[in-house]
């Protein structure tokens, strides 16, 4: 019989960067129409220290304590119950099915890049079919788990990580060594982030982009030996994200203006500027963009596979019917999985063909970047409650041995969690009566899809309670 697969330390390295490290984020946070600008350097470190740090450290101890595949779920259950658990995985699967079509979209347009012709991304036909049929393979892909996929993560994170590193040398070779390229950024007057209401949802941007460190703890079961694995791969994995965000940040500032930066070939733009006053021509652009779209279909299915197997994998019998509940022997929902793929194909549809949907659909995106945050602040609630309960519980990794120093720094990622929540919901319309119905819109769909996610579980119930007799 064969062997189990396993994921080992560095492919779970991998895993936690192609979750968390998106190469797009230090494009959208220092273009000027974002918010941020230079300033976005001092917010992603600040970012980092009261958010990032502590969840990583918060979920390698609670994945070596209460080591299961349920992940998020899990812990959030075990603090206040399978009800609250449920709300957090439904919310953590609804927060991440409607930037499908923007991973997408940015996959297509890097591989427009690679064949020499942008203007193809303008062709709103070449982007459905692409999306399409890129989001039903990589679909595919995430039902075989994440032991039998850790290659294709693997290759996402190079795929992010090289350009990133490529971007930095050439930013520092020609501004700072061989002097190509004046540094266009004045460092001493500009590092001051904007506070206005755009620079307020920004914030909340970059949070999401540091979440997901939880995302390793939902394959436990192919991890070799988790207790001890999990901790050194998140330790790692953060100190590499954390370089990256920062210091990729520097290097676009240096050598674009950020009012020209874009958050959809921000990075590629200032590669091309770079490697041209070195000499390089655009076969190296076009490399690195391959090498980008690769890191975009590797972040898929890890988000396909992740926030599915933990909502329609590892809740409660009877919340959902057994046959979408079931899983392969990767342990994997297949049927959820292509549900979600249908869902998305008529979302990617509607949006391409209708006007009206795509209005709709922006405000779907909102609302989910509202919502998305909630279950990381249920995590660190979660946290706080479990290590104030259970102050002898054995941890083979802790965060603090002292219990009042854990709860301290677990209150401040929970405040500035729950900020970027609030401030997701800024009024960033330009007209007062656009601004109002914008919230409305914006807190009234966020309220319905915690609403429906209690409903689900309210009308699941003769179900649940039939599942248990069992």
């Amino acid at each position: 019989m064969e062997e189990k697969a396993t994921i080992k330390f560095w492919d779970l390295v991998f895993i936690n960067v192609t979750a968390q490290y998106g190469i797009r984020w230090i494009a959208k946070s220092t273009a000027a129409s974002f918010g941020f600008g230079v300033g976005a350097i001092p917010m992603w470190v600040l970012c980092v220290v009261v958010f990032f740090i502590p969840e990583s450290l918060i979920c390698a101890e609670l994945a070596s304590t209460y080591p299961t595949d349920g992940g998020l779920y899990a812990w959030v259950r075990e603090a206040f119950g399978e009800k609250t658990g449920f709300l957090a995985a439904w919310l953590n699967w609804t927060g991440k099915a409607f930037w499908y079509a923007g991973f997408l979209t940015f996959f297509v347009i890097n591989m427009t890049y690679v064949f020499g012709h942008k203007e193809l991304s303008e062709n709103k036909w070449l982007v459905l079919s692409v999306s399409v049929v890129m989001f039903w393979i990589l679909s595919f892909i995430s039902t075989k788990g994440l032991a039998r996929a850790k290659m294709f993560t693997t290759a996402s994170a190079m795929g992010s990580t090289i350009p990133t590193v490529v971007m930095i040398a050439l930013a520092a070779a020609s501004v700072l060594l061989l002097k190509t390229l004046p540094c266009v950024a004045d460092y001493r007057t500009e590092l001051t982030p904007n506070i206005d209401m755009d620079a307020m949802v920004a914030y909340s941007t970059l949070m999401f982009a540091l979440s997901g460190t939880e995302v390793c703890a939902n394959f436990v079961t192919s991890i070799d030996r988790p207790q001890k694995t999990i901790p050194r791969a998140i330790f790692t994995a953060a100190a590499i994200i954390a370089g990256l965000y920062i210091f990729g940040s520097i290097a676009i500032t240096m050598v674009m203006p950020t009012e020209e930066i874009t958050g959809t070939t921000g990075i590629l733009d200032a590669i091309a500027r770079a490697a041209a006053s070195l000499g390089i021509g655009m076969w190296f652009v076009r490399l690195m963009a391959v090498g980008i779209a690769v890191s975009v279909a590797g972040s898929v299915v890890l988000y396909v596979a992740s926030p599915v197997k933990m909502l329609f994998g590892s809740v409660s019998r009877g919340v959902f019917s057994d046959k979408i509940m079931e899983c392969n022997a990767e342990g994997m929902p297949t049927r959820a999985v292509y549900g979600q793929a249908i869902f998305v194909t008529v979302i990617l549809l509607g949006t391409s063909l209708l006007p009206a949907v795509e209005y709709i659909y922006n405000i779907l995106v909102s609302i989910t970047a509202l919502t998305g945050m909630i279950p990381y602040v249920l995590l660190f609630a979660a946290y706080i409650k479990l290590r104030s309960d259970r102050p002898d519980e054995v941890r083979p990794y802790a965060m603090c041995r002292n219990t009042e120093s854990a709860v301290v720094i677990a209150t401040i990622a929970l405040i500035a969690c729950a900020l970027s929540v609030v401030l997701s919901a800024a009024p960033a319309m330009k007209t007062q009566a656009d601004n109002l119905a914008y919230e409305a819109e914006l807190i009234g769909g966020g309220m319905l899809v915690v609403l429906l996610g209690l409903f689900i579980w309210r009308v699941s119930q003769p179900r649940r309670l039939q599942a248990r007799q069992e």
